[in-house]
């Protein structure tokens, strides 16, 4: 090891692994390795993706994740720090849901990332935080919010962490994006997969999804480029 890796290893920051992450499969758990060039690689993306929702400077942005999901969350928040939004944060649990509410009125949020089913649930009994919560401009939901935000008259936008990467919404609302450069959606015979395309630590071939949709090649109105799921 060199006298730079030693140095970065004692302060904190492995030399060449940024982190560990876990993903369920049908078969267990399986971990996959992210090394510090792809953090920065997904970093650039996500900054291309809250560009495309015009979310710049002096925007409020409010997360929801659990400290485990870093893996998936970590891109977005160096993003969002890159271009200057400022953020908070809250756990996805209905238990949290009053900090949700209570950041919600107290802040012009422009951004929620990450609301779960139960802090939705949470949200939308109460009539001041779901109104609130109406006028959020992206709302980013988990798959399991997105009905119950729908039928209370919400737009959400929605979020999935489809194995090793998360995938977001775009402003069209017309399917799952991800990086084309570094990951790939394919159709096998048991469903939706994905495989890993660029240069990261963790590789993978028809990685199963847990999710059902279509995968759309037409370019995408948002700009953005590549495939994408189409979950409606």
């Amino acid at each position: 090891m060199s006298r730079n890796s030693i140095a970065a290893t004692m302060a904190g920051r492995h030399p060449s692994l940024a982190g560990i992450g876990q993903f369920r499969r049908a078969d267990g758990m399986v971990g996959f390795e992210i090394g510090w060039p792809e953090v920065e690689r997904d970093t650039i993306w996500a900054r291309r993706l809250l560009e495309a929702w015009e979310v710049g400077p002096g925007d409020h942005a409010l997360l929801t994740a659990r400290n485990s999901e870093g893996p998936w969350f970590g891109p977005l928040v160096r993003a969002i720090r890159d271009t200057g939004v400022v953020f908070s944060n809250a756990e996805p649990y209905a238990w949290d849901a009053r900090r949700v509410a209570t950041l919600l009125s107290a802040l012009p949020i422009k951004v929620v990332a990450g609301l779960s089913g139960e802090a939705a649930d949470a949200l939308l009994a109460d009539d001041e935080a779901a109104a609130r919560l109406a006028e959020v401009p992206v709302l980013w939901a988990r798959g399991d919010a997105v009905e119950q935000l729908r039928r209370a008259g919400l737009q959400p936008a929605e979020m999935a962490m489809l194995g090793p990467v998360p995938a977001f919404s775009c402003p069209e609302r017309k399917g799952l994006h991800i990086d084309p450069a570094e990951w790939r959606f394919t159709a096998t015979a048991s469903g939706l997969a994905l495989t890993v395309v660029g240069d990261r630590l963790f590789r993978g071939r028809d990685i199963a999804l847990d999710i059902n949709g279509a995968i759309v090649e037409a370019p995408c109105t948002c700009g953005l480029p590549g495939p994408r799921i189409n979950t409606e």
